[in-house]
């Protein structure tokens, strides 16, 4: 009996060994496995290493580089736009001029109808015709009047003639003197409109103020035109960039440094120019509605500065660059000031 128990205890002992063995073979395996799974090798650990060093060097090396230069988006290209208006009113009765044409400072653009003005400059020629007449009859009544003055006071003198007679002689003198003067601010007077006349004539031809574009012309022959009207514009070639940057951007900007402009019409070109000038003020100063920060409550905002940049040569391109095309100027803050 007792050996049959001791039997059934060994043979429960050794199914037990048997079973942690089991399991501490099993929980190896399994620790070998992932062992394996999560082992990196020295090789990846090196490549990683040196992709890790690389990546901070070009970093650091792009930082370098980029604490350099400046750009934005906000940025566009523009020109001296001349708006063509009439200075009198009439009828148009020639267009010299059309869209997209260049033309030369002093080219006739458009002629107005000059019937009535030349009729006005000829009443204003005969009315300063009639004037001077009328001046130099007063002359000569006054030319007479002081040689009866003289006789009379020499004779005066004489007691030749009585007192009456040199008071009428003095009375017609100073008549004659002040028709005189009369007959000469008429004459004045009527130089001046006859000047003004041909002058409203001349505003009937409207003429080029400049050279450059024909832009935005809205004028046909035929139509009746009022003063101060828009007719076209003329646009001058002299293109150049206003970049708005911000505030923060400006502290190594200086006037004469180097700009890289890309413009998104032109993509294939970049374009060599530098910084002309900063503007005298952020755009929120000449603003309509400039704010006024000094009520209510105040929120910081930061404010863009115009910057005006010049191109160095638009030779090739020039047709292509117009004013109003959105670009990107770059400024090379290492540049120095242009001589």
């Amino acid at each position: 009996m007792q050996e049959q128990h001791r039997k059934t205890r060994d043979g429960e002992t050794s199914e037990r060994d048997g079973k942690r063995k089991t399991d501490e073979g099993a929980w190896g395996h399994e620790q070998n496995a992932a062992e394996k799974k999560f082992h990196v090798s020295e090789k990846t650990l090196i490549t990683g290493g040196l992709a890790l060093g690389l990546l901070l060097i070009g970093g650091i090396l792009y930082w370098l580089h980029a604490r350099n230069f400046e750009s934005t988006d906000d940025a566009y290209t523009t020109a001296h736009i001349h708006e063509i208006s009439a200075r009198v009113a009439g009828t148009v009765e020639n267009v010299n001029v059309d869209d997209n044409q260049f033309v030369n400072k002093g080219q006739t653009l458009v002629v107005l109808d000059q019937r009535d003005f030349k009729i006005a400059v000829e009443q204003a020629r005969a009315l300063v015709l009639q004037r001077r007449a009328a001046a130099d009859q007063a002359q000569a009544n006054l030319v007479h009047a002081q040689q009866d003055y003289d006789r009379i006071t020499t004779l005066g003198h004489e007691k030749v003639v009585s007192k009456q007679d040199l008071d009428n002689a003095t009375a017609t003198l100073k008549t004659a003197n002040g028709a005189m003067g009369v007959a000469t601010a008429d004459l004045a007077a009527a130089q001046a409109a006859l000047s003004n006349a041909e002058l409203q004539l001349s505003y009937t031809t409207i003429v080029a103020p400049t050279s450059g574009v024909v832009g935005k012309k809205t004028v046909e022959t035929g139509a009746h035109i009022l003063p101060a009207q828009a007719l076209m514009a003329v646009v001058e070639r002299d293109v150049w960039v206003v970049g708005n940057f911000k505030e923060t951007q400006l502290p190594r900007v200086r006037v004469g440094q180097h700009v890289d402009v890309a413009i998104d019409a032109v993509p294939d070109h970049r374009f060599s120019a530098y910084v002309d000038s900063l503007q005298p003020g952020t755009g929120a100063v000449f603003a309509l509605l400039p704010p006024d920060n000094a009520t209510g409550n105040f929120t910081k905002i930061v404010q863009r500065v115009p910057v005006k940049i010049v191109f160095d040569n638009l030779d090739g391109y020039r047709d292509r660059v117009v004013p109003g095309l959105s670009c990107v100027p770059t400024i090379d803050l290492r540049s120095g000031r242009r001589k």
